[in-house]
């Protein structure tokens, strides 16, 4: 895997000095939101469906897809630390995706899978612009477990999977092209779903200004969530991933 893995820095170094001072990681101080965990994913959006499990009969399931964009810590597969070397402001990398799930509402458990791209700013885009050009593409799938929130209203879960690099943009033409050897990333991760209370601690409902909230690991410590972790101003759900078996 090492080679590979080598193979796709120097492309992704080459692809990025293209792109005239362009650089993957974002524009603003976001690197305080990337959870800890190297990688951290917001969902943008999402649809929901409900639909009868053709394989156990009286059991509903809960489809979803949801395109994601989040950021990749420096040093972590999706953002290698030898693009320093050329892009020392480099904070991080931008990272896109599309999921979709599937997941029993018996037991909250279920398969993920998508796509994902690692973006940088293209040729042509003002230095404001959203990361759009994929320098690195792939696939992620996986198993969720949400039956914390399913079955006992806590808003929490978790993931586990593999991210495979399958395509690197060639530095001559920018065009996406197939790695010889897919390079497999292991990975686990933790949601966190936004929610609000009331004076009393208990749930409340309330509006795209009020303050949203994501549960530590603790069950009982509050992270706030902050203006940078909204879509439109609804607060979003948060996913946490580091690498490795």
């Amino acid at each position: 895997m090492k080679k590979p893995v080598g193979m796709f820095m120097g492309l992704m170094v080459s692809m990025l000095l293209l792109t005239h001072g362009g650089y993957a990681g974002d524009r603003d101080e976001q690197t305080d939101s990337l959870g800890g965990t190297g990688v951290t994913l917001y969902e943008i959006s999402e649809r929901v469906t409900f639909d009868p499990d053709p394989s156990s009969a009286g059991v509903i399931r809960r489809n979803a897809t949801s395109p994601l964009q989040g950021f990749a810590e420096v040093g972590t597969p999706l953002c290698p630390s030898d693009l320093l070397i050329s892009l020392p402001r480099m904070k991080s990398c931008t990272v896109i995706a599309t999921g979709k799930d599937t997941v029993s509402t018996a037991t909250g458990l279920g398969p993920v899978s998508g796509t994902f791209d690692v973006v940088i700013n293209a040729l042509g885009n003002s230095s404001v612009h959203v990361p759009d050009l994929p320098v690195i593409s792939g696939t992620f799938s996986g198993d969720v477990d949400l039956s914390l929130a399913v079955l006992h209203h806590v808003p929490l879960g978790s993931i586990m999977g593999s991210f495979t690099i399958t395509q690197l943009a060639d530095p001559a033409t920018g065009m996406l092209g197939p790695l010889s050897q897919p390079v497999v990333l292991p990975f686990k991760g933790t949601f966190r779903m936004p929610f609000a209370i009331d004076t009393d601690g208990r749930p409340a409902r309330r509006d795209r200004k009020s303050a949203a909230f994501y549960l530590a690991d603790d069950l009982r410590t509050l992270i706030l969530v902050r203006p940078t972790e909204r879509s439109i101003g609804f607060p979003t759900v948060r996913l946490e991933v580091s690498f490795g078996p």
